[in-house]
């Protein structure tokens, strides 16, 4: 069965893209490491994916998942 949001949704070609562009690409020609990319543009993050507080409360709960604590 066909979704009814099909027409909003990108081909696996169109979704692959700017992966296939940075993974030929050379760096610091057309792309800097490090950053985030959507449709071959530099994007801006959300803010909370700086947020070094969040980062160390995710690495914290996933290893007291994973039973590795510390």
């Amino acid at each position: 069965m066909a979704s009814p949001l099909r027409w909003a949704m990108r081909s696996p070609e169109q979704g692959a893209d700017t992966l296939v562009w940075l993974a030929t690409s050379s760096p610091h020609t057309h792309w800097t490491s490090g950053g985030y990319y959507a449709d071959r543009t530099l994007a801006r993050t959300h803010p909370q994916a700086d947020h070094t507080g969040l980062a160390h409360d995710l690495w914290e709960r996933t290893a007291a998942m994973l039973g590795a604590q510390g």
